[in-house]
């Protein structure tokens, strides 16, 4: 079936042979001489607070210095996701964190494009890029990556956001740049949710988020929650990373997406890190479908969710949403229930 991927972080999802051939090339980096190794660097705890799960980062991030790095990695990334039926894909990453070998904001910027439009023209995929402020830096430093974001607006650049951790660094810490960004016209997805705190979930809705990454943690906050309904707020589920991190979950059955689905709304289903979570959009949608016995209509909603939520023009929205209503065509209508 076609599949959807809104929330996938590119230092997150290196494989791990690129991984081992970008230590062998320099100095810069970690020693990890065979696979092995990488795997052991990059494998968070079982169950893990945000910050841990956000340690591995260190390893990629090291590796992701250079504009051929980034441009191979956006590639691949494109590549692997096209090869599993991933018809549209929203990459983010945070430029400012590539800087440690010399190159400018916007050679970061242009690298990871590049490799997006290279994987457009040899795979059937379409692409956007999101620009990542970190939470934890300055407003200043978020404050100019929301207006480095609004330099590539319409040049393969879709939309901002806040990654990073949660405690103690609420999103209204960054007003000024999200009113930036908004102001420039670009699409706002805000991490909110994740490892805890549904108050920050409030908060990014009260910003202007149009989906909120993760939001987990919205069954907590009621009012919220149907707040996030009746707007349409899209949800950027990633129900791998979230059993790593919740804490709240045990099994894949635990997780409160069907409850989400269930309340109308907006739920879309994503990877968040190929690579730390060891995971594919063709994992995460096996793995709801079997932990909550979704029918092929409800399967059809998350696909055609994703679709609505892409921060893509409308024509390839609709564009989209064929595709899914396509896909789905042939399947008898007693299954669609």
């Amino acid at each position: 079936m076609p599949k959807f991927d809104l929330h996938v972080h590119l230092d997150g999802s290196l494989r791990p042979g690129t991984i081992l051939e970008l230590t062998k090339r320099g100095p810069r980096g970690p020693h990890l001489p065979n696979l092995e190794a990488i795997e052991r660097a990059v494998t968070p705890p079982r169950h893990c607070q945000l910050e841990e799960y956000l340690q591995p980062f260190q390893v990629t991030l090291a590796l992701l210095q250079t504009d051929e790095a980034l441009e191979r990695a956006a590639y691949e990334l494109c590549e692997d996701a096209a090869r599993e039926q991933v018809v549209y894909i929203e990459i983010r990453f945070a430029p400012l964190l590539h800087l440690k070998a010399g190159l400018s904001p916007q050679k970061a910027v242009e690298s990871v494009l590049a490799g997006m439009r290279r994987a457009e023209q040899a795979y059937p995929v379409k692409t956007g890029l999101i620009i990542c402020g970190m939470k934890q830096h300055p407003p200043e430093k978020v404050e100019r990556t929301a207006r480095l974001a609004a330099d590539y607006l319409g040049q393969g650049v879709v939309g901002f956001d806040l990654a990073g951790p949660e405690e103690p660094f609420p999103p209204s810490l960054h007003r000024r740049a999200i009113e930036l960004a908004r102001a420039a016209g670009l699409h706002l997805t805000l991490h909110a949710g994740e490892g805890c705190c549904p108050e920050q979930i409030k908060e990014a809705v009260a910003l202007g988020a149009e989906r909120i990454g993760h939001g987990f943690y919205l069954y907590q906050d009621q009012e919220t929650e149907r707040r996030v309904a009746a707007a349409g707020i899209a949800l950027e589920v990633c129900p791998t990373s979230n059993l790593q991190i919740s804490g709240q979950m045990e099994t894949y059955a635990d997780h409160p997406l069907k409850r989400y689905l269930d309340r109308g709304i907006r739920v879309t289903v994503n990877t968040d890190n190929r690579l730390m979570s060891k995971t594919s959009s063709t994992r995460e949608f096996s793995e709801v479908i079997e932990a909550f016995s979704l029918t092929p209509a409800e399967v059809k909603r998350l696909l055609l969710n994703s679709a609505a939520a892409a921060f893509a023009p409308e024509a390839l929205r609709r564009m989209l949403s064929s595709q899914v209503n396509e896909a789905f065509s042939e399947i008898p209508a007693s299954q669609g229930r």
